[in-house]
């Protein structure tokens, strides 16, 4: 499963209010733990896995059924119950290991296509390969996504042919415990790749189906076309879960309809601010505190001003203070504290010609709710915040829609709704 870390505009609007991605994307990191790195990639484990391995233990460990000559589960052969259930561990870790797998081919070729690679995380649903976007050739993005099913197929057929020989072999009892594990290796695996490629986002199969799309339309159609496709998927899912009273498949539907609406908000993020810079979205008339303002004079200018941070400027920027700040002094002592003096000097910036896409991504990564612009000389330009980036893509879908009829602002907008380069204006001291 791939999820991009693409800002969408759920979570833009999340961070706004104080909401990885994911997403596309689901934030998964704080709860899970590091357990090494596999070709540079940072491999986690989300403390639901521990739930669905202790659940595949005990099944493996204490039933047994037959399916297409395949016996899994180690409960009827003539064991102790500690024997069985040491099986079920090494049968559950092995399968897990082949869903580590299964991501890191997603991600060898992702990799190959110059994409970087967040993470990989194995969690309750399987594993999710985090990459911080998802090629947009339809042909690199049909490659990454067949990588993971055919590495499944290719391990359960290499499975089931080992368990077939041994079978057919005079084995004593003791490689009966052998034929078992390869047999559960096999069939999960095949089951896990077919799976995996029902055209349904987040799954591989919907990546292949957009995939097929994109080459006969926009990305944008096709992501919608594709997404659509995998919420009735995920509805189908959920009545049928429902109706033979699995939760789990419940739980998974709900995961594919939420990741299917995940990617189509990236998408249209990512595609709508493609091609633009700050320069285009920040705000060049900045208003702007004095490192020597005190913090009541601070409080009065937000309450004038209904802003709830400042870029600090003396003679260029300096630091940035937000209201949050004013909250580490106490209220006899705001009249004589200085905002030079709880202000954050080490400012994150961005300049007038950086991508906005890049920005998203920054103010995603550090968690920030504003950037200030500024120029070569390290002069202040301009601010751009989360809600100008959510301004923006909610104007360029309205005039993509035709709802729009006027131009916002500015002559000279292109056909795809997008606004002209305009030079700064110097901000406001």
């Amino acid at each position: 499963m791939i999820l991009s870390e693409k800002m969408s505009r759920q979570k833009l609007t999340h961070t706004v209010q104080g909401l990885n991605s994911e997403t596309a994307y689901i934030e998964t990191m704080s709860a899970s733990i590091k357990i090494g790195r596999i070709f540079g990639i940072p491999i986690y484990l989300h403390f639901t896995f521990l739930i669905i391995l202790l659940l595949f233990i005990y099944v493996f460990g204490s039933q047994s059924l037959t399916l297409m000559g395949i016996t899994l589960g180690f409960g009827d052969i003539d064991a102790s119950v500690g024997v069985k259930y040491i099986l079920g561990t090494i049968a559950s870790v092995i399968f897990f290991a082949t869903i580590l797998a299964h991501e890191l081919a997603h991600s060898y070729v992702a990799m190959r296509f110059g994409v970087k690679i967040r993470s990989i995380t194995l969690m309750i649903f399987g594993g999710v390969a985090s990459m911080e976007e998802i090629p947009k050739k339809p042909m690199e993005e049909l490659k990454m996504a067949l990588a993971g099913p055919m590495t499944s197929l290719a391990i359960g057929g290499v499975s089931y042919g080992l368990m077939i020989s041994l079978d057919l072999l005079e084995f004593d009892a003791d490689l009966e415990g052998v034929v078992i594990l390869l047999g559960i290796i096999a069939f999960y695996n095949v089951l896990l790749a077919f799976f995996n490629m029902l055209p349904a986002f987040p799954m591989d199969g919907g990546r292949v189906l957009r995939s097929f799309l994109a080459a006969r339309m926009s990305y944008i159609d096709a992501t919608k076309k594709a997404v659509s496709v995998a919420k009735v998927l995920a509805i189908g899912m959920a009545v049928f879960g429902i109706f033979v009273f699995n939760l789990f498949l419940v739980l998974i539907a709900l995961f594919v309809y939420m990741g299917a609406k995940e990617e189509e908000r990236a998408t249209v993020i990512s595609e709508s601010l493609e091609g633009m810079t700050v320069r285009q979205i920040m705000s060049d008339a900045v208003q702007v505190a004095h490192p020597d303002m005190t913090v009541q004079q601070l409080l009065d200018l937000m309450m004038a001003t209904r802003r709830m941070g400042y870029p600090v400027v003396d003679y260029g920027l300096v630091g940035i203070v937000t209201l949050s700040d004013t909250s580490k002094v106490q209220k006899d002592r705001i009249h004589i504290t200085r905002v030079k003096d709880i202000m954050t000097r080490n400012v994150v910036t961005v300049k007038p010609e950086t991508s906005a896409v890049e920005a998203v991504r920054i103010l995603s990564q550090r968690d920030l709710g504003r950037l200030p612009v500024v120029d070569d000389r390290g002069m202040l330009v301009g601010i751009v915040t989360r809600k100008d980036f959510l301004r923006m893509v909610e104007i360029i879908e309205a005039r993509r829609k035709g709802t729009v009829s006027v131009v916002w602002g500015q002559p000279g907008w292109d056909q795809q709704g997008k606004p002209p380069q305009q030079p700064p204006h110097p901000p406001q001291y």
